[in-house]
């Protein structure tokens, strides 16, 4: 990735995935890149305070898993070498979906299970080998610096975490990758920049997670579990995944406000009131590696920097500084990773001078996951009369819920599906003739869901 148009040094704010990722595309076209986080980086795969969902299951979905590979070539392996498991969909799952059980179809999507604190540990290890990168960390970005003429950005104010002194920072580039919680929009108009305008999409949403000890029991003929909400009366969901350390990684949510508890029995509880029953029977007996904890997310967000008219030179931003979706559909690290090629790409097209044409196509990397996420999450809101509904969303859900219940029973209708869920296709290629014909057919034929999965052998098998 050697630009052609090389500037001396780039400022990221964020150690996360995006800003990671993103340094690495920028050490290819800067002589030197800095990375700025709030966090003192554990020199193992552990928590941090920075990324408090790390707790919770994480896929790397299809999109996330060649884009990353493509940036940091081998890292499947590496992840694999480090304990992370290969699985595939539909395959290997016990697979609930709001329209029953999912078929085991052969020659499903590969993809790879580990835990959030793996892949970033990982990444940021083959990231920070680069020669150009730095790290500062337990250090704040405070503002951002205007430049010379007014017209951009120059570089940023920072703040020790340590002893509170002041510092700047010059940069030809500043890249935010600070995540949800990013000051932007505040940044901005400090300068004189327009108001940044922002979608709301509430989710309700809350996690409880822990990890157990794989039991390799014989009687299961699953290696995960995906269970999944039936709205608008069922609003709980569960997720059991293998992750590296020969662990099970154990997520219960809840939408809705009908959030798990963290307590032991009521985690248990919750499990047991799932859709099925296989979760819970799967942990009951388990041994529990961690304590149980909880994370909640009221609403996805996304921030519309595309639509500015204006635009500072010398900054940009991308992850979850520009759009924060609902965890539960695992697509956070994946857009993080493709719009990393879509910077690098950027960057060798245009050069360094990233602009307004760089933040439409950060937003339109996120689009069909916003247009899903979104979307899904509205069903749990029924007489909630505040919330605006695109007019074309009934009609978009009733034709999903079709080809929901035909993905179960029909191989084509699912490995279309599949796609659409790992962001590798949009949601819109399931309107395809073909698709759509296959699954009116498929839904009037009557055809049964596919049986539950086996359970423990003191329990019959559907």
């Amino acid at each position: 990735m050697n630009g052609t148009s090389a500037r001396e040094h780039a400022v990221v704010i964020g150690a996360g995935m995006a800003g990671l990722l993103a340094a690495h595309v920028l050490s290819g076209h800067f002589h030197r890149v800095t990375i700025v986080d709030r966090d003192r980086l554990p020199a193992e795969p552990s928590y941090r305070k920075g990324v408090p969902q790390s707790r919770h299951t994480h896929l790397l979905l299809g999109l996330g898993l060649s884009s990353l590979e493509q940036l940091l070539p081998g890292l499947r392996q590496e992840l694999l070498a480090a304990g992370a498991v290969p699985l595939e969909l539909p395959g290997d799952a016990g697979w609930l979906t709001p329209a029953g059980w999912c078929e085991r179809f052969p020659d499903g999507l590969p993809f790879v299970s580990a835990s959030r604190d793996l892949i970033e540990w990982t990444v940021r290890g083959r990231v920070l080998a680069g020669p150009r990168v730095d790290l500062m960390t337990a250090t704040e970005v405070t503002a951002l610096l205007p430049s010379a003429d007014g017209r951009g950005v120059s570089g940023v104010r920072l703040s020790s975490r340590d002893d509170g002194t002041s510092s700047d920072l010059s940069a030809d580039l500043v890249l935010d990758a600070s995540g949800r919680g990013s000051r932007a929009p505040d940044w901005l108009t400090e300068l004189g920049w327009p108001t940044v305008g922002e979608l709301s999409a509430p989710t309700g949403v809350g996690y409880t997670s822990r990890f157990y000890r794989n039991p390799h029991d014989p009687e299961q003929d699953w290696k995960f579990l995906l269970l999944q909400t039936r709205p608008p009366e069922h609003t709980r969901s569960g997720m059991l995944l293998p992750v590296d350390g020969d662990r099970w990684m154990v997520s219960l949510v809840g939408v809705g406000g009908d959030h798990p508890p963290t307590d032991e029995a009521g985690f248990l509880e919750f499990a047991r009131t799932l859709r099925s029953p296989l979760l819970y029977e799967a942990i009951r007996d388990a041994e529990p590696l961690t304590p149980i904890h909880g994370f909640r997310v009221p609403d996805s967000r996304r921030r519309r920097y595309d639509k500015l008219r204006r635009w500072p030179t010398g900054f940009a931003l991308v992850g979850d500084a520009v759009c924060s979706l609902n965890p539960m559909y695992a697509q956070g690290m994946s857009i993080a990773a493709a719009t990393a090629l879509v910077l690098d790409n950027e960057l060798r097209r245009r050069g360094t001078a990233l602009g307004r044409r760089f933040q439409h196509r950060v937003a339109k990397v996120a689009a069909d996951a916003w247009l899903v996420a979104s979307g899904e999450d509205l069903r749990y809101l029924v007489g909630e009369e505040q919330v605006r509904r695109p007019p074309y969303l009934a009609l978009m859900q009733k034709f999903f819920d079709r080809v929901l219940l035909a993905g179960g029973r029909d191989a084509r209708v699912n490995s279309a599906l599949v796609l659409v869920l790992n962001l590798q296709a949009s949601p819109w290629s399931l309107l395809r003739p073909a698709i759509v014909l296959r699954a009116l057919l498929v839904t009037r034929g009557g055809r049964s869901a596919a049986p539950e999965p086996a359970r423990h052998e003191a329990h019959s098998a559907i």
